[in-house]
């Protein structure tokens, strides 16, 4: 066990000890005095010594030097990576608002469906690709981080479906468990197809099936393309969900609609103990102050008042 706070524990700890010599010191002085006052039949029967309040005091001078330790921690290993297309295509308001917007919305119906053990991830691409978000079981910055996509640049598709990997390669760590033993992960993309940037993205397929991961797609868009009003003018945006098709059936993935059970099944729980550094700071501020409550409710009970 180590102290974040080491100064702030021997401060205390000095201030406790010296405190408690004074106690003794002024306890002795009050016995004796009542010794030469009173005979002794009238002397008071000295009080029995209360443990619950120094330990209680000298847990929370521990707490106050922030311990920690390292302790095993059963965790779910699973994995899923949501990536986002916000490319200017994703303005296109063939899915009501818009394809983006559409794309936000399914996501967080997703998410609100699955497993809260089950680390998430968010990568968007347009007109760069980026992490925005490890895996994790922070679903809050996940959602926070989906609301602030936005639409704009070109899509690099295939850059995203790298930067999947990337942050699923990253989340992975050593495990107790057979190292041979992956657990499930899984990428799901969001995207109208309408790749125009970063080269081919079917040339990714491979990296997926080599690595077990599987790409389940939601195709946003009409199939026929559509106009739209993007910015100051009219576009014809199109959209390619075949494409999509073809990237999911290579991986051994599959397309979705509004039902995401598929991709449910295939997020199975992976559980493994790992080691990981805790703070004993909380623990032992509960503790303390139980032992506190503990020992005026002896007090009161044997003696009928607080010390």
């Amino acid at each position: 066990m180590a102290f974040k706070e080491p100064g702030t524990l021997l401060l205390g700890l000095g201030l406790f000890l010296l405190g408690l010599l004074l106690l003794v010191l002024l306890l002795r002085g009050g016995r004796a005095r009542l010794e030469r006052a009173l005979e002794a039949p009238f002397r008071p029967r000295p009080p029995g010594w209360e443990w619950a309040y120094p330990l209680g005091l000298l847990l929370l001078l521990l707490a106050a030097g922030r311990p920690e330790a390292t302790l095993p921690w059963r965790e779910n290993r699973t994995q899923v990576v949501l990536v986002v297309d916000t490319s200017h295509s994703m303005a296109a308001d063939d899915e009501a608002p818009s394809r983006l917007e559409r794309a936000k919305a399914l996501a967080r119906a997703f998410l609100q469906g699955l497993d809260p053990t089950v680390r998430a991830g968010l990568v968007s691409f347009g007109p760069q690709a980026v992490i925005l978000l490890p895996p994790s079981t922070e679903r809050t910055a996940l959602l926070e981080a989906l609301e602030g996509l936005r639409p704009g640049g070109v899509s690099p598709l295939a850059q995203g479906l790298d930067q999947a990997l990337k942050a699923l390669g990253e989340a992975i760590g050593p495990e107790r468990d057979l190292p041979e033993a992956k657990p499930p992960r899984a990428v799901l993309l969001f995207s109208d197809g309408a790749a125009n940037a970063g080269g081919d993205p079917l040339e990714r397929a491979p990296r997926f099936r080599q690595a077990g991961i599987p790409l389940f797609v939601r195709p946003l868009g009409d199939p026929r393309g559509t106009v739209s009003r993007i910015g100051e003018g009219l576009f014809f945006v199109p959209a390619d969900p075949a494409r999509l098709l073809r990237l999911a059936q290579a991986t051994g993935g599959e397309a979705l609609g509004e039902d995401f059970r598929p991709l449910y099944r295939h997020l199975r729980p992976s559980w493994a103990w790992r080691a990981r550094p805790m703070e004993l700071s909380q623990g032992l501020l509960v503790l303390a102050f139980f032992l506190l409550a503990f020992g005026g409710y002896r007090r009161v009970a044997l003696e009928g008042r607080l010390p």
